[in-house]
């Protein structure tokens, strides 16, 4: 599986290049010398799961509350 990661060389250029997962190195196609993978930080969106992070489950809360109001006024989900 190929996938796009950064290399940098000796001479600082930097790149990103389409390789296979396990290649480490390539050749620098600014001066030819050898350019290493770079480790990159992961994406993370924190998308509101906990109190921390409002947004979304702020809307689910309101979303929630107002499916129960719904519910209570139709009648379902009384035993």
């Amino acid at each position: 599986m190929k996938i796009i990661n950064d290399f940098e060389c000796a001479k600082g250029h930097k790149e990103e290049y389409f390789v296979d997962r396990d290649v480490m190195s390539v050749t620098c196609r600014h001066c030819g010398n050898e350019a290493t993978k770079l480790l990159s930080a992961p994406r993370i969106a924190l998308d509101g799961c906990d109190s921390g992070f409002p947004t979304a489950s702020d809307a689910w809360i309101r979303r929630r509350e107002s499916h129960m109001k719904y519910e209570a006024k139709m009648g379902i989900g009384q035993g």
